[in-house]
């Protein structure tokens, strides 16, 4: 056990940073760290990271509670990246060649000049197709240079509205139950089932706008009571996960979901 590491999350948002340490047990994830602050409401314009004297000394303060060892990863907002699926060719490939066969392809997957893209990929649905994920590099940049700055380390820059897509997961939701979460300016949503979806949205969290955007739903889940106070909407305890916790908990679990989705994300081997 002296080996291990804690697995960190970490969602930043207008008005709130929220992080959150686990780290594996014999019998399940123990609830190592977590940490919220208020941030200004300018925090992201359009989804990209804006550096200030406030963000920074936040991250230098937080980067002082962390261990040694750790992997990071950060929460990008969905508007900020491009998606696309990628068909694999019938000859079987691996690394270095899949790498060089998903690059060569960029250009005509998305609208962008592909050397100005960082790009991910992960094996989809099908053994046939890949889907791959592109954003800028300079935005990139944006948010990585303020982490640095700090002396954190990150390993990846994930989704956030796949993080989500893992709490729905352990959960587990069942098939065409939906999973909301709510921000100050948006919020996201994933709707579990054979396709499993995600995404964000900015129009009012309403159960009527629910009804009309996800016909199939047949439940739905919030991790803030407050956001959607009708009955007909379940209550979703993301730290309900966890197998050890050790007060003082946070007083609003649910705004951590997304950080604990991100700390709960498989390696990348």
């Amino acid at each position: 056990m002296a080996f291990q590491r804690w697995q960190i999350g970490l969602d930043i948002q207008n008005g709130q940073l929220c992080a959150l340490g686990i780290e594996r047990r014999r019998h399940g994830w123990q609830l190592r760290h977590w940490w919220q602050q208020p941030l200004p409401h300018d925090t992201l314009r359009n989804g990209v990271l804006q550096t200030s004297p406030v963000l920074q000394e936040m991250l230098v303060r937080w980067q002082r509670h962390l261990p040694r060892r750790y992997s990071l990863r950060v929460g990008l907002p969905p508007q900020l990246v491009l998606q696309r699926t990628l068909p694999l060719p019938q000859t079987s490939l691996r690394e270095p060649a899949l790498s060089r066969y998903v690059n060569a392809s960029a250009s005509r997957l998305f609208p962008v000049e592909a050397a100005s893209l960082s790009l991910d990929y992960r094996l989809g649905g099908s053994a046939s197709q890949l889907h791959v994920t592109a954003a800028r590099r300079d935005v990139i940049a944006q948010w990585l240079a303020p982490l640095q700055q700090a002396g954190l380390r990150p390993d990846v820059f994930e989704l956030s509205s796949l993080a989500l897509t893992q709490i729905a997961m352990r959960v587990p939701l069942r098939p065409h139950q939906l999973l909301i979460h709510p921000l100050s300016d948006h919020w996201l949503w994933t709707l579990a089932g054979e396709n499993s979806a995600c995404g964000a949205a900015t129009e009012p969290l309403t159960l009527a706008h629910l009804r009309d955007t996800f016909p199939q739903a047949q439940a739905v889940f919030c991790t803030s009571p407050q956001a959607l106070p009708e009955a007909e909407v379940q209550r979703c305890k993301p730290l309900a996960l966890l197998h050890y916790l050790q007060p003082p908990l946070p007083a609003e679990a649910g705004a951590l979901a997304i950080a604990l989705g991100l700390a709960l994300r498989p390696e990348d081997y």
